[in-house]
């Protein structure tokens, strides 16, 4: 079986056109409609040449469904299928409690089996996307479209039951008690704040505001960044003592050179001088060293930090194109 229009179309509206090729968060180069087997840098294509890669694309999928699924299937449910395949890929599919349903002979699990492929990780956090939740749902719902109409059970003869709802309330219990205690609010608002906790929501209220108003990935600030913050302030502040030490000692050998009398008054005789000059090279190198030292220590924590930050942009992005 071929993949129809309306499915090609549910492909296109959510994998997007892409008509330049684009370095997507899964770390590989994408152009057109998702097509990524032979996208590299630079590549372009027209909209004719999107559509040609796409139906080269779902071809090994109609394949793979005819290898695997071993259920008839009408064309909506083939679509349905196909568009899956194309966001969760081969492997995952093989795994699905999607294609163990449908090989039962249980068509109606399989469609709410569907629904299970709506999280990505995020931050190293398994989450829901809701780019992902309405993509299942557009499949499911084609999967579930009869190509004949008259298949279409009359939803006037059957009514849903109550159980459906697992956290379902009664009449008696929702006229029991109100929605809203009000009392209880307006009790709550009689209590005087403190001082410290109306200076801790004023500062709450004001970070919540720079986070609306600024970018969200320079909001967030893990414990890697903050640990290589630490460092910078250390180095530059350990680099600015040692530049203070190489400044004073310039100084003091200007002031011997321009001021001798001044010099000795201070009591920095010409003795003095003589040692400062012959460890001078000594001095030199040491504090040089150590300076270069400090200094690719803080340029070591800066790019540390500069990975840390692009790869919760590569999350962002991938939430922003997910949804």
């Amino acid at each position: 079986m071929r993949t129809g229009e309306t499915g090609l179309n549910l492909i296109k509206g959510y994998e997007g056109l892409r008509m330049t090729a684009h370095y997507a968060p899964s770390e590989q180069w994408t152009v057109g409609y998702g097509h990524s087997s032979s996208a590299r840098h630079g590549m372009s294509v027209t909209e004719g040449d999107a559509e040609r890669l796409l139906r080269d694309d779902v071809q090994p999928i109609e394949q793979l469904i005819g290898d695997t699924v071993r259920a008839p299937l009408n064309q909506n449910e083939h679509d349905a299928i196909v568009s899956l395949i194309f966001n969760i890929g081969e492997d995952n599919w093989k795994r699905s409690t999607v294609l163990r349903k449908l090989n039962a002979g249980d068509k109606i699990g399989a469609a709410n089996a569907i629904e299970l492929w709506t999280k990505a990780y995020v931050n190293n956090e398994l989450v829901a996307l809701d780019g992902l939740v309405r993509r299942r749902a557009a499949e499911k719902s084609l999967f579930l479209m009869p190509t004949d109409a008259s298949l279409v059970v009359p939803t006037s003869d059957v009514a849903p039951a109550t159980s459906c709802e697992p956290d379902f309330v009664s009449d008696k219990e929702l006229n029991a008690k109100p929605l809203v205690n009000f009392d209880r609010v307006k009790n709550e608002r009689k209590n005087s704040l403190s001082v410290e906790e109306k200076a801790a929501r004023t500062r709450s209220l004001f970070a919540a505001t720079q986070a609306l108003s600024g970018d969200p990935s320079k909001m967030i600030i893990s414990k890697e960044e903050e640990f290589a913050d630490i460092g910078v302030t250390i180095g530059a502040f350990l680099a600015g003592l040692l530049a203070f030490a190489l400044t004073g000692i310039g100084a003091l050998l200007l002031l011997g050179q321009e001021a001798p009398e001044l010099a000795a008054a201070i009591g920095l005789s010409y003795d003095r001088f003589t040692t400062i000059f012959d460890s001078l090279p000594l001095w030199l190198s040491s504090v040089g060293a150590a300076m270069c030292y400090f200094i690719l220590y803080i340029l070591v924590k800066r790019t540390a930090r500069h990975d840390l930050k692009r790869q919760r942009a590569r999350d962002l992005a991938r939430l922003r194109i997910s949804e």
